[in-house]
């Protein structure tokens, strides 16, 4: 019988925040430095939010907003959804999943953020335990969220039909092919 591994076991610390009432370039100036897609947000000792890479380009570049005149409590993902530290990480996985969720802070009883866990972690830390299922859907999430346009960038990798290596793979209809199957498919 497996033991299920809690949170805490494999969740980052401490975690990488920033306060709601700073401005959004400086907000993105320190993920960058940090090397983090994501800063929880706190107002007076409290997490009360999220700001992502995807927050930053889809609320403040797509819009042409000046980041300087925007603070990140105004463009943050709110309320946070969260974990506690012990709960397992097929729990945390779950609750992952059912939320369309990619970033899960961990707060203590006591409400204090103690760490964050990401469905990257999740990936690293699932390996031992058997969440096979639970994989799967993880990198479905992720697969859907790359959106395959009728682009024709190639790229190195392995074929998804076939199975080979190929340096010139390109997206068909959200695969990425290999010249032979391209071939096959058109």
């Amino acid at each position: 019988m497996e033991t299920e591994i809690p949170v805490r076991d494999i969740m980052a610390r401490p975690v990488i925040t920033i306060d709601s009432e700073v401005d959004v370039m400086k907000a993105a100036k320190k993920m960058f430095s940090a090397n983090v897609g994501s800063l929880i947000v706190i107002h007076n000792d409290r997490a009360m939010g999220i700001i992502t890479e995807r927050d930053l380009v889809g609320k403040i570049v797509a819009r042409a907003a000046d980041p300087k005149g925007v603070k990140v409590g105004e463009v943050m993902s709110s309320p946070l959804i969260t974990v506690d530290p012990d709960i397992s990480l097929s729990d945390a996985a779950i609750k992952m999943l059912k939320s369309g969720v990619k970033r899960l802070p961990v707060i203590s009883g006591e409400g204090m953020l103690v760490g964050i866990i990401t469905d990257t972690d999740l990936v690293s830390g699932s390996a031992s335990i058997g969440m096979g299922e639970i994989l799967s859907h993880l990198i479905e999430m992720h697969r859907d969220s790359v959106h395959f346009e009728e682009q024709r960038e190639t790229i190195r990798g392995i074929c998804e039909r076939c199975g080979q290596i190929s340096d010139s793979l390109e997206a068909v209809n959200g695969e990425l092919l290999c010249w032979s199957c391209r071939d096959g498919n058109k």
